[in-house]
């Protein structure tokens, strides 16, 4: 990415088009230091291309001032320019031939300086000073930064992406015009009532009238205006009702406003508007577009790239971006904490791709400078202002966030006056600026209603885990919200996933491959990284999936938005990775949940007993308009369907096996879907497959004949648990006892002692090692944190925590000691309801214990390599210990608990033989480690 030094450049020759346009873009001049503007006569400049960030032309550690200076000659410098920035990050002073034309501290929108009179034939130099406040400056805080910085305390930069940038990133153009022009030109869509506005302005220093004429829909207005000296003025244009092609997702028309200013008869300055006709407004909790109910499938896109880093790339990469969202049935993206290139904007206007425009107030922010009046204010209200001005004609816009988790670095921040004041103020200055579109006023993790002063729309940002305590607590979040008769949209929620991770020759600054790669070498992983890689994008894509559903069985809820559609390192929840290469099994999940019409089960595990009754609610999402003669069917995969199954109920009773009268194939019958809205189903009830192992629950849902969706569930099968060994119990263990009985085991005073899940104390830590000091087996069941001081050796425990950031995943060793669950394999789902809240991520000075049989292995950022299940000698006897939380779970008669428990009991018991690892070198000198099995606990080879 880097350009070197080189000789300054021969001026360069513009020629204007046309329409009296230039671009300046290309090769400039830059100096990356901040030197006064006189001493850049001496300086040796290096070349570097505008646009770009210099960040990506090879400046990565540069923060604080530099400069550019282009020089260029012209053949007539007559009339009046208009010198245009499409964007400078952050603050640009603009000098030409010598003269401050300017100043902007806004880093991602355009402006414009009036070069007129300081332009001259032949040769001009045009030199900017251009300012990237670094994160730990006092300016970046006062700032409207978007992601710059942020959350560089979790992410520290370098190597992530959340840098602070600098440079003229976006495109620079020269126009000559007359003395009269037009901006700040406003298409308001509503097709009933179209109403055109634009404010025409006389740049010159003597009076001036202009006619302005405005044509569209082969409709004309003209209008003329008296402009004093340096004056503006509004035109507005009430067009009215028109019937005209509406602008919509399906059928996205565009439509142009050709708007003409004359002065004396010839033209002074013309203008071209693309804009589209439609409506988005608000009915109770229901947002309309078009009058059609809006169901938000999002997911948030935050415009980092591999070649330009924090810019959006070219069209054809955007093209292919916003296509890929579509194609996994998402209808709308969230640009996320910045005004994104024009370019983005325009091609999600073309596709017909909806979005939820961020602005670009957010943390890290000057917390006792909110309020009114204050410079970070002026500033925020500068940066939306100029932003929603810029976007509001394009119609896929549907929504704004005026910020973004404001408050959240600082406890309090949102309960003072101050923020009550700044949140009603930025409010204010959008609405003011577009009154056509609902705005989000703040976009916060909780809906928190007293805190919501403007807005009627209320957020939630909940992210969670793969587990039934967490979609339980989601579920319990969405009902709590269910009377609220204003809209609230989930606009983030999300889990991890790894990207595919190639050796590379030559790494760029952020790569997270050697870290990861590492971590996961060290975490006893026994399989390759590419393998671990591809489960983990399972996980991902079945976790991100059962959430939207909880989502989608509350009518109430507004929608969602997926954090996120592409990776920013080291933040790995995306869809696609950095270079926006797919992780196919996490789309193939999420395009699954996206569908118009969704079939859902309420599952409270994926775990399930061979032969048994699974039964669950069933609901069916429509977020399309109503069918009828709807029927659901439901079989497992290696189940036949029937071929000609009675849609009144079951499949003939010839067919059904003796289990509880549940049939090996499931048919619903609906006499009608209502459109826009979830349909409850009431319970079904299934048979599960006899055989022990992974099987897809398959959800088919018809109307009459044709096949509208399908959906399917991971079900883990295990068989009936059988572990009819003695145990003895210590501690507080009347659960513990019962859920050991219930699992086939003779709880009295012999065989391996178990402590209690929950009882780890002094006492039962005494009896623990009094037995292994005697050559005994003990078990010890889940302990909660500050238990392993009393182990019966040293032991250190590391948090599971549901937090946002990258996710726990779990897996199994090669050891075999647990039947139940698969080898060498990420769980997803196998362990859904028995989650651990510790592991143990040290015993007896090592990390690992002798056996680990589950291991725990949090990549970055907090790092967490444990241990749930494994077994470890002490002296002559043997420890086994589960953190997996059993005993409750098993009282509910849930089945990966029992069979979990079983297992356990039986290992205890009746140990396997012991996988044991052994290094060794080839003939070739590379190292290679062999596996074989070790004589069992009693001493006995096996």
């Amino acid at each position: 990415m880097g350009e070197g030094p080189g000789p300054t450049a021969a001026p360069r020759v513009v020629h204007l088009d046309v329409h009296g346009r230039a671009s300046l873009d290309g090769e400039w001049e830059f100096y990356p230091a901040d030197l006064p503007r006189w001493a850049l006569a001496d300086a040796v400049p290096t070349p570097i291309t505008v646009p770009g960030l210099w960040e990506a032309r090879g400046h990565l550690d540069l923060d604080g001032a530099a400069w550019y200076r282009l020089r260029f000659t012209l053949d007539d410098a007559r009339g009046h320019w208009i010198l245009r920035f499409a964007a400078v990050m952050d603050i640009a002073e603009v000098y030409l031939n010598g003269r401050l034309l300017g100043r902007h501290e806004h880093p991602f929108t355009p402006f414009e300086l009036d070069a007129t009179g300081v332009l001259r034939p032949q040769e001009n130099v045009l030199e900017v000073r251009v300012t990237d406040p670094p994160v730990d400056d006092p300016e970046h805080l006062r700032s409207a930064h978007g992601k710059q910085g942020w959350a560089n305390h979790v992410f520290p930069s370098r190597p992530s992406l959340y840098l602070t940038y600098g440079g003229i990133w976006q495109g620079v153009q020269l126009r000559r015009h007359g003395a009269v022009m037009s901006r700040d030109i406003f298409v308001e869509p509503d097709p009933d009532n179209l109403v055109v506005s634009a404010e025409v302005v006389n740049l010159s220093t003597a009076p001036a009238t202009a006619t302005v004429a405005l044509r569209t829909l082969g409709l004309a207005h003209a209008e003329t205006v008296d402009l004093p000296a340096r004056a503006a003025r509004v035109v507005r244009w009430s067009v009215g009702r028109t019937d005209a092609p509406r602008w919509s997702p399906d059928r996205p028309t565009l439509h142009e406003l050709l708007t003409d200013v004359h002065v004396d008869g010839q033209l002074s300055d013309r203008q071209l508007t693309r804009y589209g006709l439609r409506t988005v407004r608000l009915d109770g909790p229901r947002m309309l577009v078009n009058d059609v109910p809006y169901r938000m499938k999002s997911v948030l896109v935050q415009g980092f790239r591999a070649e330009e880093l924090y810019a959006e790339g070219p069209r054809a990469a955007i093209e292919a971006e916003v296509r890929a969202a579509r194609a996994m049935g998402f209808n709308t993206l969230r640009l996320h904490i910045k005004a994104f290139d024009p370019t983005y904007l325009d091609v999600c206007d073309e596709l017909g791709m909806l979005l939820h425009c961020d602005l670009p107030v957010a943390e890290p922010i000057a917390h006792d400078e909110l309020g009114d009046g204050t410079l970070l204010s002026r500033r925020a209200v500068e940066a939306v202002t100029e932003q929603v001005r810029r976007d509001r004609n394009h119609p896929s816009i549907v929504l704004w966030s005026a910020m973004n988790e404001l408050g959240l670095d600082r406890e309090g921040a949102r309960d003072t006056d101050a923020y009550e004041q700044f949140a009603r103020t930025l409010y204010a200055a959008v609405t003011a600026a577009d009154p056509t579109r609902p705005v989000i006023e703040n976009d916060w993790v909780e809906p928190d209603p007293e805190r919501v002063f403007s807005s009627p729309v209320l957020t939630a940002h909940w992210y969670g885990r793969l587990h039934a305590d967490y979609l339980r607590e989601l579920d319990a979040k969405a009902r709590r919200w269910a009377g609220l008769d204003r809209p609230l949209f989930v606009t983030e929620f999300g889990d991890w996933g790894l990207p595919d991770m190639p050796e590379l020759e030559q790494a760029p600054f952020w790569d997270f491959r050697e870290v990861y790669a590492a971590g996961l070498a060290f975490s006893r992983w026994p399989s390759s990284v590419a393998r671990f890689v591809r489960e983990t994008q399972r996980y991902q894509g079945v976790s991100d999936r059962m959430q939207v559903e909880v989502f989608r069985r509350h009518g109430h809820l507004g929608g969602y938005c997926l954090t996120e559609l592409t990776d920013v390192p080291h933040e790995l929840n995306g869809l696609l990775d950095l270079h926006r290469r797919p992780k196919p099994i996490a789309v193939d999940e999420v395009t699954r949940a996206n569908q118009e019409r969704l079939p859902m089960l309420r599952l409270d595990t994926l775990c399930h007993l061979a032969g048994a009754v699974l039964r669950a609610p069933l609901a069916v999402a429509n977020d399309g308009p109503a069918l009828a003669d709807v029927t659901v069917e439901l079989r497992f995969g290696d189940t036949p369907a029937p071929g000609a199954p009675d849609r009144g109920g079951a499949p003939d009773g010839d067919d059904v096996p003796d289990r509880g009268g549940a049939p090996p194939v499931t048919v619903v019958h609906l006499a009608e879907l209502a459109g826009y809205a979830v349909r409850p189903a009431g319970d079904v009830a299934i048979a599960t497959p006899e055989v022990p192992g992974n099987h897809d629950l398959l959800l088919t849902l018809r109307a009459g004949d044709a096949v509208v969706a399908q959906n399917r569930y991971p079900i883990h099968v295990v068989a009936a648990p059988h572990a009819p060994y003695p145990v003895r119990v210590t501690g507080d263990g009347d659960a513990t006892a019962a859920a050991l009985a219930d699992v086939g085991a003779r709880v009295g005073g012999d065989g391996p002692l178990v402590v209690a899940e929950g009882s780890l104390d002094a006492d039962t830590g005494a009896a623990a090692a009094d037995r292994l000091a005697a050559g005994q087996t003990v078990l010890v069941l889940a302990q909660p944190a500050g238990a392993e001081a009393h182990y019966p050796l040293p032991v250190r425990f590391a948090a599971l925590e549901t937090l946002w950031g990258s996710s726990v995943f779990q897996f199994t060793t090669d050891s075999g000691a647990l039947p139940s669950l698969p080898r060498r394999n990420l769980l997803v789902g196998e362990d859904s309801a028995v989650q651990a809240v510790n592991v143990v991520a040290g015993i007896a000075g090592a990390v690992f214990p002798d056996e680990p049989v589950v291991v725990a292995y949090k990549p970055l950022p907090g790092a967490v390599t444990g241990t749930v299940v494994g077994a470890h000698r002490v002296g002559p006897g043997r420890l086994v210990f589960c953190q997996y939380r059993l005993v409750g779970q098993v009282g509910q008669g849930d089945a990966a608990a029992r069979a979990l428990l079983a297992d356990l009991v039986r290992w205890a018991a009746d140990p396997p033989p012991a996988l044991v690892a052994d290094r060794g070198t080839k003939a070739d000198g590379r190292a290679v480690t062999y596996y074989s099995y070790r004589a069992g606990a009693d001493g006995a080879a096996r």
